[in-house]
Parts: structure tokens; sequence; C-alpha cells
């Protein structure tokens, strides 16, 4: 009886030893097991299967050559699901230089090339936003007319873009007009006569805007001025007109073409402002509309549409993104030299470059003509930010100060917050974060700069209690992953 004892416990500590060793080896050799998990599966076929093993290794920084290449022939020979093709722009710009990433990236240029051969006829290149695409993600799209007294032709005028792009979209697009004024596109008009304008002054028929917060699309702000520069009520063909370019920048374009029999053309001349015939959407309009709403958006209102494409398949990566825009903000100062707009665009892809002083002198000349609230405030603020990447704090605060003369926003204090990190005056810093925190407790940002400046300052009780405030204010974030890098101060 001892005997056996004494065997069982002897088996139970090999067992002990070899569970130990066996969890030690695949601790050590996770990824290589996770590569060759994959391989057997990708054999059999099972490719979704095998990508998942494939990530796996991937994440744990699997750098061999031959894994990586399998790990892309899965991919590539996949059903190409938007996942997918993230996956392989992740190996193509990753830092390893490989016959891998040579592969992945020679794919996603020919996949580029062959949707544009799909697409001949567009100007998507100049969609983006802040080198971002935004559209809408859930269908039907509201929209809302305010203004009294307007003439009924011309809010039918606007009525009928609407309808034109449904009709273009092959029901891709589909509209609601409805009354409450929290619809997704709020078209306001307005009666503003600016008669013999003075040099510099800008004059504006119609603007669209876009409201986000923290990448989520609230809604879009259309604005339709009703006279003409002779204090003459536009016509409702010239309304139209108007409409549809400014319905598809709501619908998610917010750039503008170089080719101008579209209708996303920018021009500032005054026999197309006072052009009575109305306009027809071209093949590429239709085109462009068709394949903005096929890519996946950066910024949106909901996930419910099915994208076919990432933003880099059809942009190309960051720099020719931004270089597109580059050489649309050129076009726009060169056709209108007196507005402010192509500046602004301008300066913030030298922003992008981190080209700073070029992009404050942009900015300067854009200010000189800014004869707008909003504008003045938009160029104040990309001041400051340039100002404050450029090590000029001091005037940064300046810009900031004066950006609040025309509206106060959160960015302005986020931003003023942010220099005097830069500047070690932390005590204002944390001001104003708990300002910010108690206007908007539900904002995760706030709580987590706010954390960082006391782990930073090695005051970790003080940055656990700023967390756990958060969590205690919004206990279904608890689970948020940009909580995790702060785990260990809330384990306790």
């Amino acid at each position: 009886m001892k005997l056996m004892k004494k065997w069982t416990k002897f088996f139970l500590i090999v067992f002990l030893f070899i569970l130990l060793f066996l969890i030690l080896f695949f601790q050590s050799h996770k990824a290589e097991l996770y590569a060759n998990f994959g391989n057997y599966q990708s054999k059999r076929g099972h490719y979704e299967k095998a990508q998942e093993f494939f990530e796996k290794s991937y994440n744990l920084g699997n750098k061999d050559t031959n894994f990586r290449k399998t790990y892309v022939n899965s991919l590539v020979n996949s059903p190409l699901s938007i996942e997918a093709q993230e996956k392989l722009i992740k190996i193509a710009e990753d830092e390893i230089e490989d016959s891998a990433s040579d592969s992945a990236e020679y794919f996603l240029r020919n996949l580029k090339k062959e949707i544009h051969n799909k697409y001949p006829e567009n100007y998507i290149l100049q969609a983006s936003y802040n080198q971002k695409i935004i559209h809408w993600g859930k269908l039907p799209i509201t929209y809302c007319i305010n203004g009294r007294h307007i003439p009924k032709e011309l809010t039918e005028a606007v009525n009928e873009a609407f309808n034109t792009w449904e009709r273009a979209s092959s029901v891709r697009i589909r509209f609601d007009k409805v009354s409450f004024s929290n619809a997704d596109i709020v078209v306001t008009f307005i009666g503003k006569k600016i008669k013999n304008p003075e040099i510099g002054q800008k004059y504006v028929i119609a603007s669209t805007t876009p409201v986000i917060q923290d990448d989520k699309l609230l809604k879009m702000e259309m604005e339709f001025n009703i006279y003409n520069l002779e204090g003459k009520l536009f016509t409702p063909n010239q309304m139209y007109n108007t409409a549809l370019h400014e319905v598809f920048h709501a619908l998610g374009f917010m750039g503008h073409s170089f080719e101008e029999d579209t209708i996303m053309h920018m021009t500032q001349d005054l026999e197309t402002f006072n052009n009575n015939e109305k306009k027809v959407l071209k093949d590429s309009d239709k085109l462009t509309l068709e394949l903005l709403y096929k890519i996946k958006p950066d910024i949106t209102n909901a996930n419910e549409l099915k994208y076919k494409y990432v933003p880099y398949l059809i942009l190309g990566n960051d720099k020719e993104v931004n270089d597109a825009k580059a050489e649309e903000a050129k076009n726009y100062i060169k056709k209108a030299p007196t507005i402010p707009a192509g500046y602004i665009d301008y300066a913030q892809t030298l922003l992008t470059k981190k080209k700073y002083r070029q992009a404050i002198s942009y900015l300067e000349r854009a200010y000189r003509l800014s004869s707008n609230e909003d504008t003045s405030y938009t160029i104040l603020y990309n001041l400051a930010v340039a100002n404050y990447y450029d090590g000029n704090y001091e005037l940064a605060h300046i810009y900031i100060d004066k950006a609040k003369e025309h509206k106060t926003e959160d960015d302005l204090n986020v931003l003023d917050a942010q220099i005097y990190v830069k500047e070690n005056e932390l005590a204002k810093a944390v001001k104003i974060y708990n300002k910010l925190i108690n206007q908007n407790p539900e904002n995760i940002e706030y709580s987590i700069s706010l954390a960082n400046i006391y782990i930073n300052n090695k005051e970790y009780l003080k940055a656990r209690k700023v967390l756990k405030n958060y969590i205690a204010k919004n206990p279904k974030e608890v689970d948020n992953s940009k909580l995790k890098p702060y785990k260990i101060l809330l384990i306790f």
C-alpha cells in the first residue's frame, strides 16, 4: 500500500514536470506552433481558420520569411474580405522588408489597378476629409429643411437634387425627408445679400460642414443662400445645380474634382453661378458615388452597410492621400486665390509632412482673407497646432486665445493642456482636464490624458483614482481596449 502511494506520488510529480515542460515549450514556441496549425488548416483549404492561426503567430512577432510568405498566400487565396485586406496592408507596411512584404505590396498594387479599371471614370482621389474617408453607414439617410418664408420652388429644387442622387446610386443610397431637426442632414436657407463685395470678402452660395465627434459622424449641416450678388433670388435651376453639388458633399465627398464637366468641380466664376441651364450628373459623378460607398469609412454614423474595399486600395497609403489633397488644394488656390479654403487645405497637407513653418505661412495668408467666424476659428486653431509642433508654445497659446474669441471648443482646451504639459506647467494642464472631465465625463480621452500626467509624475494613486472615477461613471466601458494598458492600476 505504501509502495503504491510512493509510485502514485512519483508519477504525479513526473506528470506535473511533463505538463510544466509542455507549457513552457508551448509558451516559448507559441509563434511557430500557431504557424504550423495555420499551415495544416491551409493545406485542407480552410483559409479563414488558417488565417486565425497565422494572425496569432504574426502578432507574436514571427519574423520567419517562409511563414510570412505562407501567410500572404493564404490571404491572397482567401475570399478577400475587409479583414484580409487590412492584414495584407499590415504586412506590406510593417518594418520587415522581405519577399513576403514585397509580395503583399505587389498584390495590393495590382488589385488597386484592377479596381480603378473597373471604375475608369472617377475622381475618388479627392474624396477624403483630413486624409480620412467619411460617409453614412446606415440607410435611409434622413434630411430636413429649415427656413421660413422661402419660395416653394427653391425648396423643391433642393428636394429634387436629393432625389436625383438617390436615382443615380442605383438604390444604394436612399433618402428620407423628415420634419425633425436632428436629421442626418440639416438644410438651412439664409437670405444674405452681398452687393459689390470688397477684395477678400467671402461670398458663398452654399456650404456643407460635417459635425464629427470621436470619429463619429453626427450630422451634415448644409446652408444655401437664396440671393445672388445682384440681390436677386436664385432661379430654381440655379438652386438645383448648387444643391446637386452640396448633396454629394453631404454624402461624404468632401473634396472637389479637377474635371470641369463634373458636378463636384470647384468654380468661382459668376457665369457658372448664374447659368440657368439645368445640370445633369455625368457617369464619372455616379461612379465616384458608387465607389465611395464601397469603401469602408474611417468616419461614419453606424456600421450597418457592407463594404468591399479598405481606403488604402482606393486612395493609396497616407502619403498618396496627402499628395492628392495637396494637388487639389493647389488647384483650389489657383481657381480662387481670394478664398481661404485652398490655403487652409494646403497648410494641412504641409502639417502632415511636418513642414510647420510653410504651413504657418499659408495659414497666415488664409487668415488675412477670412471674413467668416467659423473660417477664422479654423485658421487660428491650425495656427496654434502648427506653432505647438514647431515648439513655439507662447505663440500657440496666443492663437488659442484668439480662437476663443470666435468659438470655445473642447479641442482648443485639449491643445492648451498639451502645451502646458510640454512646458511642465502640470497644474494648469490638470485644471483644464478636470474641467473637461466634469463637462464630459463620458469622454475617455480626457480621463486617460489626465491619468498619464499623474503616471509620468509617478503619482500612481491619483492616476488610479481618475480611471476608477471614469469607470464608476461609465460602467459599460470597463472593458474598453483603451484601458488595457492601465489594468495593473485598476486591479486593486
